[in-house]
This record gives C-alpha cells, sequence and structure tokens, in this order.
C-alpha cells in the first residue's frame, strides 16, 4: 500500500487543572504544545505518530517539526510503499537532528503499515507482553515537598507498583524528599531517581549511597552526559543501576555508552527513534546483556500508545514511565488510554488500535 498524504497538525493540551507543572533539573513542563503526525494511505487507512518538541534537547519547535515534516520529508516519503521500511528509514535519516519529527512520521509509517496487515503494531512487532505493560509515574518536583509526596501516594493508591522521583539539585533536600516519599508510601513500592545530569561527582556520590538505603534501586542521568569518569566511578562504587537517556539519543549513542560500560540500563524514547531505530537500540542492547525501558517524553494518548506497543514488542523492555499520561486535562482520541493495577492495556485493534476524535482535534489544534 501506498503512501498518498502527509499531514502535519499542531495542537495544545494543559494539564489538569490540580496539576503543578512538571519540574526538573534544567526545565519545566505544563502543557503538550505538540505535533499529531497522520500518515494516509491510497485505501482510505490512515496511521498517526505524536512529535514533541524539546527545544533544551533536540533543538526542535513546534513550528519547526511542522515546517520539517513539509518541507524535508512529505514529498520524498509519497508514493513508498509502506512495506519498504528500509527505504523508508533511509529517507528519514537523510535529514540529521529533526529528532521527534522524525520519529512521529516512523511511529505514523508503522501504524498505517500494521493496520494494513491487520494486525497490532505490537504482535507485529514481536509480541513479547501479552497485551499490557507495566508503567511508572514521574513525581515531579514541587515548589513544597509535601507537594511531591501527596502526588507520589496518589499514583500509587491507583495502583502504581514503581516510582520515578525528580531530583539533581540540592543534595540533601534531594534525600529528604525520598525519605518522605518512601515514609508515606511504605517499603512495597519500588523508587528510582532521576537527576537529569544535575548533580556533580561530589553530589551525586555523597547522595546515592544514602537513597541506596532508602531502596533507590536506579538512578537516571546523575552527572552530566559528557563525565565520563564520573558515570563510571558511580556505577564501579555503589550498588545502583545507572539508566542513561540524554546520553543516548542515537544508536551510535547506545554502543559508545555500552562499550564504556557503566550503563546498568537504556532508556529508549519512542518519539526521538521512532520503531525502527528503537528496535535497533534494543537489539544491541540486548547483545551487550543490558535491559531497556521505554521512557517518557510526556506524550498524549497518540504517543503513549505508541510507546506502550514499542514496548510490548520485546523480551529485553522491562519497564515504561507511561503513567505521565494520567496528568493532561484531555486528550485527542476516542477512547483514552486504560490503566489497571500498575499497568497500561492495549488496544487490540490493528496498527496502535486508535481512533482521533474530529471533534477533539478541531478543539485543541493551533
Amino acid at each position: 500500500m501506498k503512501i498518498t498524504k502527509i499531514e502535519a497538525i499542531p495542537f495544545v493540551i494543559p494539564f489538569r487543572p490540580d496539576v503543578e507543572p512538571s519540574k526538573w533539573a534544567s526545565g519545566v513542563l505544563d502543557k503538550a504544545d505538540h505535533v499529531l503526525i497522520r500518515v494516509s494511505g491510497e485505501d482510505g487507512l490512515a496511521g498517526y505518530g505524536e512529535a514533541m518538541p524539546r527545544p533544551g534537547f533536540y533543538g526542535e519547535s513546534q513550528r519547526g517539526i511542522v515546517v520539517a515534516v513539509e518541507e524535508f520529508y512529505r514529498d520524498q516519503l509519497k508514493g513508498m510503499d509502506v512495506l519498504d521500511v528500509e527505504k523508508i528509514s533511509g529517507v528519514l535519516d537523510r535529514y540529521p537532528a529533526n529528532n521527534t519529527a522524525r520519529g512521529a512520521l516512523d511511529v505514523a509509517i508503522h501504524d498505517l503499515k500494521a493496520r494494513f496487515l491487520g494486525v497490532p503494531l505490537y504482535k507485529l512487532l514481536g509480541g513479547w507482553h501479552p497485551g499490557k505493560v507495566p508503567v511508572a509515574a514521574n513525581v515531579s518536583i514541587k515548589k513544597k515537598m509535601e507537594s511531591s509526596v501527596e502526588e507520589a501516594i496518589k499514583f500509587v493508591a491507583m495502583g502504581l507498583k514503581t516510582l520515578k522521583v525528580k531530583v539533581g539539585g540540592d543534595p540533601r533536600k534531594d534525600l529528604a524528599l525520598i525519605r518522605a516519599i518512601r515514609k508515606g508510601i511504605g517499603d512495597e513500592i519500588d523508587i528510582y531517581v532521576d537527576a537529569n545530569q544535575g548533580w556533580d561527582r561530589r553530589s551525586a556520590l555523597w547522595a546515592l549511597p544514602r537513597m541506596v538505603d532508602e531502596g533507590v534501586f536506579m538512578v537516571e542521568e546523575p552527572v552530566p552526559c559528557t563525565d565520563v569518569e564520573s558515570k563510571l566511578l558511580i556505577a564501579k562504587t555503589i550498588r545502583i543501576l545507572i539508566l542513561l537517556d540524554e546520553s543516548v539519543f542515537t544508536l551510535q549513542d547506545v554502543v559508545r555508552e555500552l562499550k564504556l560500560g557503566a550503563a546498568g540500563r537504556i532508556s529508549v524514547k519512542t518519539p526521538r527513534t521512532g520503531i525502527m531505530n528503537s528496535q535497533k537500540i534494543i537489539r544491541t542492547a540486548e547483545m551487550f546483556h543490558i535491559a531497556c525501558s521505554i521512557g517518557t517524553q510526556a506524550e498524549t494518548g497518540v504517543g503513549t500508545i505508541a510507546s506502550a506497543h514499542n514496548a510490548a514488542a520485546y523480551k529485553n523492555v522491562v519497564g515504561t514511565e507511561l503513567a505521565n499520561y494520567l496528568k493532561w486535562s484531555d486528550d485527542l482520541l476516542v477512547e483514552k488510554p486504560k490503566f489497571e493495577n500498575g499497568f497500561l492495556i492495549l488496544p487490540e485493534g490493528p496498527g496502535l488500535g486508535i481512533e482521533i476524535d474530529p471533534k477533539k482535534l478541531k478543539k485543541y489544534r493551533v
């Protein structure tokens, strides 16, 4: 089936009124100013992807994503067969950067391909997990520590079994936050932390052993990505996994970090590597006996379901962060993602199994 039309539709959806902006060591988020990608085929089918501009990481903006799709990719992809994914990847990889524009196009084309073949995307890719994936929720930095603790308790009350807590500022305050959250949620819930490169070596070496004593099992990007010596020192001296995210934007980054030897887990973000490059990263990490998790980029429904399909496909994916979806006030989907007892339940229809609500798209598009 050939691609006949490609659309890049910008939209904005805010957080729920009761949700504070999500803060981390180097940024803040309070709304989704994203881009819906729709790729149509010659028989009337359409596949969907979602691109999230994160200028501090990828240098993209909402307008820039639309321009990239319309000027770099649209005309070259039109007329291509959705089954020719290697040729399609060649077009997508022709232009460097544009991470989430490429990733969303890749997802939309794979959605269209799976719809054409009549199977759920995760089954087409591998089908390892039985139609559901475990999810962790992000507990962001708040003005008051008590607010972060309350957020953690709410997530646990929803049935979530794992929390990721944002840290990376004052290590003493970070430790106090972890202790307060542990006291509030008890000992049965798994906790890991994300410093977003916010600590230096001294802060990380002081905070992490004390956090391990509170049951923290993993830390994401504890020090600047370029501080190779500190990452190795932490990996060798502290009983904690290092989860890499900002260090591994590309497959080449992943290979470099795996050879370095500090990585304990790799964060795969479907919005930035799509389906094809995510698959390559997951397979490569498996060769090094390193597991992967599917990270979040604050996706709304389209991106959340796409990332869940990517997670459910592979044996080497052991968790996701997709409960971040619960912070949005609304969605573009007819049926919102379904969460049960710490799992996200995948739709069983072909492709992503989703349907866009035209009234919602009209309401939120910009």
